[in-house]
């Protein structure tokens, strides 16, 4: 008979108390913890009624998770009216500011500023370049006047980004990204950064007919992932709050991984201690002691707290943590390392994940999740294929990849004036074509397009161009333009089809996934590689690790490594330098961490 885990059966009184407990409530989790099954068991404990309870996180992945179990509980009613569930962006705009929205103007909600195009154009002649606004990094804090934007150096703008930085025009393009924004609101386009100002504008001027509506709806709003929020979001969940809308407030601070959003983990902290009630959750579900002990050490010191206990099917697993010391960077070379490593444990390639803070520190013999598209048009369809025709799990990507096709299907045969930053269905309205056509037709496409990874771009550019006038939206009609026609510009033209496209293949030379860590949030995998790259910040951020003292310009990076660490279940691997590599083992044997050295060296 198997003797009974004390911890466990701690967590599992945790989790009933967060059942049980009464809102306002403050749910600090920690990574694993069980925090869905906790709001799903909460949301089923009280059944359906009059009112019904909201529940809100910030993908439509999480959120799709919460219904399913629903569904599974035999319960799929607590997922539709009146009870809510889905993400915050669509609560507030539903909520907040759709029924306040004055008439004459159409209004256009959209997950980013890619789903249209937008763009603006910095700088004269020779030096003119073209930006995306969703290359730029959005705030407000709220009771500001404007938004500020500030050019990110992404692969798709780097380019731009170089060049604007030596001419000395970054604030010039951060002028003309607002300017351009301001201009799309005014047609009546918002993304969640818009939402939210607009939303708090209307609860500071209509409290009382809002909290009326809520409260007639909802008997509580559970917030899940709570750390994600933004200053707006902070503000507004505030207000409800003191007028008395209960709220059920669930996170992991040590996961803010989105500070120029303006919620750090200090405020995210300060708003949970000022409900009434608090459970902390600290049994991990997933992962190996010595997981759970490496995630300890990377908290601030400030905020330190005891290893969360291990007590799921991974709490006896004997694995240490596996650090992997680099010559420079060697993200090829590292993951050869982590594959043999993984093989011996019999873990399988597809419960294996590879993460960078970037992209560009992704080793090359991965299939590396192309999450954004390039700035080159016909570049941008070939990505769209890539992923479309890889039938990705996550379904945000899947429509982004199905708009960009109906976007070049409407751009080949309508106007470039009729179809420049309008969304699919503002251009369908504008030259009286019904959706559902484009959508049929942009199915069609995936299935005609040339193959990525026969011939050149220049060949699969002119193939796509005739199957796109194959397809025309209404029958016998000519091209209006041929503006829309793809064609491979510059170095793109003897590039594979697949390379301008930016999307590695599917089951890459190792087999094994790689990606940013803040496309992962979330997700859990058997083994995950943790690649640090060769900088000029390592440094500091192995200092601050080491100290337990994490300055403002570090500590965001050392909660990116939380998040990418705490997503193993039994093997993690860090690939770092070798000088960096020894600091930070002896900082994990003065902590009790387990932990096994080696190196990418291969001896002859």
């Amino acid at each position: 008979m198997t003797e009974p885990d004390p911890y466990a059966e701690a967590a599992v009184r945790q989790q009933q108390d967060a059942v049980r407990h009464p809102a306002p409530l403050y749910v600090q989790a920690c990574p694993g913890a069980g925090k869905t099954r906790v709001i799903v068991d909460r949301h089923l404990a009280e059944g359906q009624g009059r009112r019904g309870r909201a529940v809100l996180s910030f993908t439509n992945v999480a959120c799709s998770e919460v219904a399913q179990r629903c569904r599974e509980a035999g319960k799929p009613e607590l997922a539709e009216f009146p009870n809510f569930v889905g993400t915050i962006d669509t609560f507030l705009w539903r909520y907040l500011l759709r029924p306040f929205l004055g008439s004459g103007k159409l209004w256009r909600r959209i997950d980013s500023w890619d789903r249209i195009d937008a763009s603006t154009e910095v700088g004269t002649g020779p030096n003119r370049h073209k930006v995306f606004l969703n290359d730029f990094q959005w705030s407000r804090e709220p009771g500001a006047a404007r938004c500020t934007a500030r050019l990110q150096p992404r692969k798709r703008a780097i380019k731009s980004y170089n060049a604007l930085s030596k001419l000395g025009l970054l604030d010039d393009a951060a002028k003309a990204a607002v300017d351009k924004q301001r201009a799309l609101v005014a047609e009546g386009y918002v993304t969640g950064h818009e939402i939210r100002i607009f939303a708090l504008h209307n609860l500071q001027r209509r409290q009382d007919q809002i909290i009326a509506m809520l409260s007639g709806r909802f008997r509580e709003i559970v917030i899940d992932e709570a750390q994600d929020c933004s200053a707006h979001d902070l503000a507004i969940l505030g207000q409800l709050h003191h007028a008395g809308m209960p709220l059920v407030f669930v996170c992991d601070p040590d996961q803010a991984i989105y500070e120029f959003r303006g919620a750090l983990p200090a405020r995210i902290r300060e708003f949970g201690k000022s409900l009434e009630g608090r459970v902390d959750l600290r049994g991990n579900w997933r992962s190996s002691p010595a997981i759970c002990g490496l995630a300890a050490t990377l908290r601030p010191t400030a905020t330190a707290r005891p290893a969360d206990s291990p007590v799921g099917p991974n709490r006896t697993e004997p694995a240490g943590i596996l650090l992997i010391g680099t010559v420079g960077s060697q993200p090829d070379e590292a993951l050869a390392v982590f594959i043999e490593h993984a093989d011996a444990l019999s873990i399988r390639s597809e419960n294996r994940v590879v993460l960078a803070h970037a992209g560009t520190s992704l080793p090359t013999t991965t299939g590396v999740s192309g999450s954004q598209p390039p700035a080159h048009h016909a570049a941008r369809v070939a990505w769209a294929a890539a992923v479309a025709k890889s039938n990705p799990k996550n379904a945000t990507l899947r429509q982004f990849a199905y708009d960009i096709l109906q976007r070049a299907l409407l751009r080949y045969w309508f106007a470039e004036a009729d179809t420049t930053g309008r969304s699919v269905e503002a251009i369908c309205e504008l030259v009286g074509l019904d959706t559902w056509r484009i959508r049929q037709l942009a199915g069609q496409l995936i299935g005609a397009l040339p193959d990525l990874d026969q011939g050149t771009f220049t060949d699969w550019c002119k193939e796509a161009s005739r199957q796109l006038g194959l397809l025309p939206p209404r029958p016998g009609m000519k091209r209006l333009d041929n503006s829309g026609s793809l064609v491979a510009r510059g170095k793109l033209r003897n590039k594979t089809p697949r390379n301008a496209s930016g999307v590695p293949p599917r089951g890459s030379a190792s087999g094994v996934r790689a990606s940013v860590v803040h496309q992962v949030k979330g997700e859990e995998e058997e083994a995950v590689l943790l690649l640090i790259p060769s900088d000029t910040r390592i440094d500091g951020l192995v200092n601050a690790w080491t100290t337990g003292n994490h300055p403002p310009n570090i500590a965001e990076n050392l909660r990116v490594l939380y998040v990418a660490a705490t997503r193993a279940k039994r093997l993690l691997a860090i690939a770092l330098p070798e000088d960096a590599q020894d600091l930070v083992a002896a900082h994990l044997k003065l902590r009790d961490v387990p932990f096994e050295l080696t190196t990418t060296r291969r001896s002859d």
